[in-house]
């Protein structure tokens, strides 16, 4: 390792159920995916835990099938108030080797210098959601007009 490299390590982590399938109790996934950062920063432990979140200059999504988001790295960003220092964020494709990748990915950017705090989540809000998939052919879609009208996040 270089003498200008840095060692990436996981300081905090959380997970939010929502288990209601409750209308009045439903939370789009950026709402509860933003609700896992703030308790990972918590869990994070650091003396001023404000000063941690200001430090976020990364952040990178797996990319949700609940609700379609056309930038949630974007929006988590400015949800955090770190939307003005920001120098990545990712929303990825769909796949079960996402976490994973975009976890070594920040790991990478991290021991390279190009960022110092990076946030990898995902999160979904199926209990929240309840909508039909279309199948065509071999290809599952989720139709617009089929999701449900929560006053979530604007559907792109």
């Amino acid at each position: 390792m270089s003498r200008n490299s840095e060692t990436p390590i996981i300081i905090g982590v959380a997970d939010i159920k929502n288990r209601s399938t409750a209308l009045t109790d439903a939370h789009e996934p950026a709402t509860l995916i933003h609700q896992a950062i703030l308790a990972a920063i918590q869990d994070a432990s650091a003396s001023d835990p404000s000063q941690l979140q200001g430090a976020i200059d990364a952040i990178d999504v797996v990319r949700t099938w609940t609700w379609p988001y056309a930038d949630l790295p974007g929006l988590l960003a400015e949800k955090l108030g770190v939307d003005a220092n920001l120098k990545r964020k990712f929303y990825s494709e769909h796949g079960g080797d996402k976490p994973g990748k975009l976890l070594d990915d920040a790991a990478r950017k991290i021991a390279k210098g190009e960022v110092g705090v990076a946030v990898v989540c995902g999160g979904e809000a199926l209990a929240s959601c309840k909508y039909d998939i279309i199948s065509t052919s071999n290809v599952s879609t989720i139709s617009s007009s089929i999701l449900p009208n929560y006053p979530w996040s604007l559907k792109y």
